[in-house]
């Protein structure tokens, strides 16, 4: 399974590059997953931490970024809500490796070959509106509107029915930097566009004092540590069992539409079978590890891609740094804008 891990010099640079956007990005995202999945943020941190470079280095996929997703998040939410405290993190634990268990499973029996009866046409339609939901549950963070609907659709359009409700500063700052990125996007710093974007942006909110716009500390304060390796309650397993089921197909679905978008740098699109293998063993990690279900993220696969990702070590290396950066300048990624 550990296959196409010879690291190049010609690519090890892009991949460095890809590695640090990916782990700048992933840190805010895992971290606003994890309250959604009404979790401590550190469940989302060490999932990145572990479940990003497993999930790299074992599935077919060179490009596809296994992470937390929203979609995966809220069912997360659902399975555990009965349980707090202590009792929580020992269920969130049994779950991961469920699910990790299950999607290994799948794969290990050639099931990801189903995908293939999935005609082009719905997997397009299943990956825009996940692309559209991306993007309007976005939108709060854009303008800090707390809409009364659930539904993403219908709080979107609950926003545009009251603009003077949004915020000016932080709009403008969301603004900004996805107008920097467009535009460094053009130049011969576009490897580096969205780190750059992001550090402007936040940057001017502290220079400008705006503390009306929410920066990652006011989601959680970063834990300056790294995750300790604990076991699964087995007499979870039959309550979780189920839950687990339906996180891990929500996640191998999401997967199987990433892998079916990026082709491996051979031109070849991955083996999903392999790709649910992957998943699994990722989460298998990831859950000893008390992180959060993790499987193929279409957005930060898209922003593994954009960043010039050459290799499957540019995903590996963002796992990497990630715990980097929470180790040796958690402060700083705590002044990080969210929007």
């Amino acid at each position: 399974m550990l296959q196409g891990l010879k690291m190049s010099r010609d690519t090890l640079g892009s991949d460095l590059v890809a590695g640090v956007v990916n782990a700048v990005t992933s840190i805010p995202d895992a971290l606003g997953s994890a309250v959604l999945a009404g979790l401590n943020p550190v469940h989302g941190l060490y999932a990145i931490m572990v479940g990003t470079p497993v999930g790299a280095l074992t599935t077919g996929s060179a490009f596809m970024n296994v992470s937390i997703t929203s979609a995966m998040a809220l069912a997360v939410g659902e399975a555990l809500a009965g349980y707090s405290g202590e009792e929580q993190a020992e269920a969130l634990i049994t779950l991961t490796v469920l699910v990790g268990l299950v999607a290994l499973a799948l794969g290990l029996l050639k099931l990801g070959t189903l995908t293939r009866f999935v005609s082009n046409a719905v997997m397009t339609g299943f990956l825009t509106g996940v692309a559209v939901l991306i993007i309007l549950g976005q939108l709060g963070d854009l303008t800090v509107y707390d809409s009364d609907y659930s539904n993403k659709v219908l709080a979107a359009v609950d926003l545009i029915l009251h603009p003077g409700q949004l915020a000016p500063a932080s709009l403008a700052i969301g603004l900004l930097t996805i107008v920097l990125i467009l535009v460094l996007d053009r130049t011969r710093v576009q490897s580096f566009s969205m780190v750059i974007a992001i550090l402007v942006g936040s940057l001017l909110v502290y220079v400008l004092d705006l503390s009306s716009v929410a920066v990652v500390g006011d989601v959680s304060g970063i834990p300056r540590s790294i995750p300790i390796p604990r076991l699964p309650d087995l007499s979870l397993v039959p309550r979780l069992f189920g839950p687990a089921c339906a996180v891990a197909i929500i996640g191998l679905v999401q997967g199987a539409g990433v892998g079916r978008s990026y082709a491996n740098p051979d031109g070849n699109y991955p083996d999903p079978s392999r790709d649910f293998s992957g998943q699994g063993i990722a989460n298998i990690a990831t859950g000893f590890f008390q992180g959060m279900p993790v499987g193929g993220s279409l957005s930060s696969t898209a922003i593994n891609v954009s960043a010039g990702a050459k290799t499957r070590w540019a995903n590996a290396l963002a796992g990497v740094f990630a715990l980097v950066l929470v180790l040796l300048f958690a402060g700083l990624i705590e002044q990080v804008a969210m929007p």
